[in-house]
């Protein structure tokens, strides 16, 4: 999405280009640093509008990049379903999820902020004239169809019982959440895990099973992944004056669905320790048990030396063991994402 595409259908029209970073700015300390004023911009035009400008357009690609790490038969159910985008906000993911389909869809927004609402509609009746858009505060009667419900950056600043409220009164047989990659939020979201699969739900990613997560009780790690995002041009200009890097995005990422259960091969970066001058090392997640994988740096071409700096939390990996020492297990790398290795 072009920042272009968005800027005639925001709320309040900027004067000049720096009178829209100076808002982001604005924006964007609001959320780190004066948490009591976080809220300012569900109130005020200027600073939704700034919000909208920068969060909505490098939000948007996050949608596409979670998708590729999905089962590509769950995806096309997703593509058959009414989409609920819960904490709508101005339209991101509802966008992104038109945009990903392709075609008109059958999506429902639901969002507390009237100001995000009209800005939601502004924008979905600019790009898309003629397509219906729901919104609402709360439910109505729901049609028969299957229900896929996403939280994106909005179940964080919900508590487990109001995500819970949302479930139950949807009853969706898909769920994403796609947040924040905080330590904060994700022990909430262990919360949130564990009452879903209590309701039968089975977790899809990034778990092998549902069983219990063995972070559960640590201080120090959480479960997160990295999206490496592309850009637009306009965007990444903008993202330049307003001094804030959206190229590379931690997230929380979790997917569960009432019909569909995937085992998958490989395991789960979980953690990527600093690399030694002889090693790389990373804590891994394999059945729900936490591994600290090691790969010798000697023998391995540039391109792979390369390749092994790369790799990131949440990147699924295939090894074959080598040694299994008593701190760490050495291995030899097979598959990074499901491409395969060079070797």
């Amino acid at each position: 999405m072009k920042l272009s595409q968005i800027i005639p259908y925001l709320n309040y029209h900027f004067p000049s280009e720096n009178d829209l970073v100076k808002a982001i700015q604005e924006v964007s300390v609001n959320f780190t640093k004066n948490r009591e004023d976080i809220n300012d911009y569900l109130r005020d035009s200027r600073l939704s509008s700034a919000y909208t400008a920068f969060y909505l357009t490098t939000n948007m690609p996050k949608l596409e990049g979670v998708f590729q790490w999905m089962d590509p038969k769950w995806l096309d159910k997703l593509k058959a379903s009414m989409f609920f985008d819960i904490g709508a906000g101005p339209g991101t993911f509802s966008l992104a999820f038109r945009n990903w389909v392709g075609r008109p869809v059958d999506i429902f927004q639901i969002e507390n902020s009237s100001l995000m609402r009209e800005q939601a509609k502004k924008i979905w009746d600019g790009l898309y004239p003629g397509e219906i858009l729901r919104q609402s505060i709360s439910m109505g009667n729901l049609s028969p169809s299957e229900k896929f419900m996403l939280f994106g950056h909005s179940a964080n600043e919900m508590g487990t019982q109001e995500v819970m409220k949302y479930v139950e009164e949807i009853n969706p047989e898909h769920i994403l959440f796609v947040e924040p990659g905080t330590k904060d939020f994700f022990f909430k979201m262990l919360e949130i895990r564990k009452k879903l699969i209590s309701k039968g739900y089975e977790i899809l990613f990034p778990c092998k099973e549902s069983t219990d997560c063995p972070l559960a009780n640590q201080s120090q790690d959480w479960c997160h992944q990295f999206l490496q995002v592309k850009q637009d041009p306009e965007i990444e200009r903008l993202s330049q004056m307003a001094k804030k890097d959206r190229r590379l995005l931690p997230l929380t990422v979790q997917a569960f669905s009432l019909k569909n259960k995937k085992i998958f091969d490989g395991v789960r970066v979980v953690r990527v320790f600093p690399e030694t001058k002889f090693s790389f090392e990373w804590e891994v997640c394999e059945k729900n048990i936490i591994h600290h994988y090691q790969v010798m740096k000697r023998g391995l071409s540039k391109s792979n030396l390369d390749l092994f700096s790369s790799i990131k939390s949440g990147d699924l990996i295939h090894v074959e063991i080598e040694k299994i020492m008593e701190k760490q297990i050495r291995v030899k790398l097979k598959l990074l994402n499901n491409t395969t290795f060079e070797t």
